[in-house]
């Protein structure tokens, strides 16, 4: 094997798992590169891959069991002091998921996903203000039929809005390392986005008919759903004032509407985007 290529295969695992790399630049080991931040460590992986069959699956398994990948994300402010970058992985860094995760993410949550594999993608959702004199004739359903992004097909001149603005690489070029922003069009997005309100309806449809529409289960519930996790009990107080006061103000006595409008929250709230 070549030890320079297991480096650069090294070195993009740690880069998948930690969004950075033991080399900062994803490819880039020459010199106009930053030197390592570990590199013992990069030697030694780099030999361990070799010396077991170049195993990708086998080195994410290393990596993903090691104390350093198993770390909290919450700051330490001792360690912070010698490492205030976290150059050195004192802790998990903070991950924001990337475009089409986050698209898989809302169909999953409100039930609406597709999990078959293979076959034909749907054609892309093509809005009035995306057509022009080069478009298709007709357009794809907003939510692509429940399919995973990956099956969406991808249109050069029509890119999907909430997919660029969580910064998936235009098909123009190949790109070795995606960008990774954090820009007022995402926040804007999933407050606007007219697909991330259709899964809002389609959520809390499905709550209510999966449950006794009791608003205390109903939060519990919708917090498992979306965080893994049982809300807080401050979190639950102000989910359930929310929607006596939404049902209030739309007048009647559903939950419906007051409980599309909870779930559009619940989308919006950064620890669904953002992974600790």
């Amino acid at each position: 094997g070549n030890p320079f290529v297991s480096r650069v295969a090294v070195n993009r695992i740690w880069h998948h798992l930690f969004g950075r790399g033991i080399v900062e630049t994803v490819d880039n080991f020459g010199a106009t590169s930053k030197p390592p931040t570990h590199p013992e460590l990069l030697d030694y992986l780099a030999s361990q891959i070799m010396d077991r069959g170049w195993s990708v699956k086998d080195m994410i398994r290393q990596v993903a069991l090691s104390s350093t990948y198993r770390q909290s994300s919450k700051p330490n402010p001792a360690s912070a002091k010698v490492d205030p970058n976290n150059t050195l992985l004192h802790r998990m860094p903070i991950r924001r998921l990337q475009g089409e995760v986050i698209r898989d993410q809302l169909l999953a949550v409100s039930g609406r996903i597709d999990r078959r594999q293979f076959g034909k993608g749907p054609m892309v959702h093509i809005t009035p203000f995306m057509r022009n004199n080069r478009s298709p004739s007709g357009s794809g359903p907003i939510d692509g039929d429940g399919r995973r992004s990956i099956y969406v097909e991808v249109r050069r001149n029509h890119l999907e809005p909430m997919l660029s603005a969580f910064d998936k690489p235009t098909p123009f070029t190949t790109m070795g390392r995606r960008v990774v922003s954090n820009s007022p069009a995402q926040p804007l997005i999933m407050l606007n986005n007219e697909f991330v309100h259709q899964q809002a309806v389609i959520w809390a449809d499905a709550l209510l008919k999966n449950s006794n529409a009791n608003t205390d289960e109903l939060v519990s519930y919708a917090y498992r759903q979306a965080f893994g996790r049982e809300p807080e009990a401050w979190e639950a107080g102000v989910a359930v004032e929310f929607l006596k006061q939404q049902r209030k103000a739309v007048g009647g006595e559903s939950l419906k509407q007051p409980l599309a409008d909870f779930c559009h929250t619940l989308f919006n709230v950064k620890e669904f985007v953002f992974v600790n």
